[in-house]
């Protein structure tokens, strides 16, 4: 129904074709060789720089799945430790195990997310499916009023689920809507007085 929606950010060709920050994030991952580190974790890029809507203290956020934590904590201790405001911690979120790795480069502030299941899976992928069929069904005043909110400091689930008039959990609503049609987006869309592109 909408995986054609999905398939580019599984790449990051689409970053060296973007805006001007994207087309810098592909040189910073490149310098630094940070997916290439990754790369037995399946990274992925997710957050708000891929969908546009971010801002100047936006972090770049990458998923990856690990089968044994400890693999994933030599990996980023081996690659990154020495770069500024390294960080490495463990929590549980929705019941999993998750690990997060911090650092930063010269142009980037940088989360590594990890769990035990694909990056396609977790809550951070689905959240951005839902927030790119948003974007990319309603007219560019949808995006300034996300970016409007996101600069006073509201997450981007929240904003989204503001501008839309959403109730309950922010995190919990998005995942719902990864099930529901273009026809039901595009209408809640109309419903708040967006103009919508066709599918």
């Amino acid at each position: 129904m909408h995986s054609l929606l999905s398939q580019p950010f599984q790449q990051i060709d689409y970053l060296q074709s973007g805006t001007p920050k994207q087309k810098e994030l592909a040189i910073d991952l490149e310098e630094w060789k940070i997916l290439k580190s990754l790369h037995g974790f399946k990274p992925v890029l997710a957050g708000t720089i891929p969908l546009d809507i971010d801002t100047d203290s936006s972090d770049v956020d990458i998923l990856v799945k690990f089968n044994i934590p400890a693999h994933l904590q030599k990996i980023c201790y081996a690659k990154f430790r020495n770069l500024p405001n390294y960080s490495f911690s463990e929590k549980t979120i929705a019941l999993r195990v998750t690990l997060i790795c911090r650092f930063e480069t010269k142009k980037f502030k940088y989360e590594i997310f990890g769990q035990s299941v694909e990056p396609t899976d977790q809550y951070a992928w689905i959240h951005m499916m839902v927030e790119r069929r948003f974007l990319t069904l309603a007219d560019p005043s949808f995006r300034d009023e996300i970016r409007n909110l996101k600069k006073q400091g509201i997450k981007t689930e929240a904003a989204f689920c503001k501008v839309l008039d959403l109730k309950g959990d922010p995190y919990k609503t998005l995942v719902q809507w990864n099930q529901k049609s273009n026809e039901q987006f595009q209408e809640l869309l109309l419903q708040r007085g967006f103009q919508t592109n066709p599918n």
